[in-house]
């Protein structure tokens, strides 16, 4: 969709594949997956196959309403109404990648320009796409990872969950996970 940009969810594991990079981290067994659905990935948690020392539970730490319920509540003593809850999800990933997108145009917006400062999505998503660090599909999966994951895509169905392309776009995390600083800098990360 035009001015859309998909983005799927990793969790804290690495994942075993045909490079070196310590920054390879596994799709969460949640997230959606597609060749031209997924632009780009970024940290949404994973409770089941993303538990790492650095992850004790697999999520995100988020803020979160003061009032809502949450199991896995952290309080900050600092600021009475701040609440904070370990979340996962592409609802986790997709303000990791939106963060960095408003990065982009506050660096790069143009200010003389009607809009008041601001790019066309379209140049927003393809400077997200361009730094964003590449990663190869996995060549090993976890015991038990495919009977918890997602579905195959509309038009897919009844195909086994299948990572598809190559370094540079492949269909669970497109271009690669964003890097803010690459993003800043414009620096290719996808290469």
């Amino acid at each position: 969709m035009n001015g859309v940009v998909g983005v799927s969810a990793v969790g804290n594991r690495r994942q075993t594949d045909n490079d070196d990079d310590p920054n390879d981290f596994l799709k969460s067994f949640y997230s959606a997956y597609g060749v031209g659905v997924t632009e780009v990935t970024a940290p949404g948690g994973d409770s089941i196959f993303g538990i790492t020392p650095e992850a004790v539970n697999g999520r995100v730490l988020s803020t979160y309403p003061p009032e809502a319920p949450c199991s896995r509540r952290r309080e900050d003593p600092g600021i009475p109404a701040g609440a904070y809850c370990f979340l996962q999800g592409t609802s986790m990933a997709s303000p990791h990648a939106a963060g960095v997108a408003a990065l982009i145009i506050s660096r790069f917006g143009d200010l003389d320009n009607p809009q008041n400062g601001k790019m066309r999505p379209g140049s927003v998503a393809a400077y997200l796409e361009g730094t964003a660090d590449s990663q190869p599909c996995p060549t090993e999966l976890p015991a038990g990872y495919a009977s918890f994951t997602r579905p195959a895509p509309a038009g897919q169905e009844g195909a086994p969950q299948e990572c598809q392309g190559g370094p540079g776009n492949t269909s669970w995390y497109g271009s690669g996970q964003v890097n803010a600083l690459s993003a800043v800098m414009h620096a290719s990360g996808n290469g």
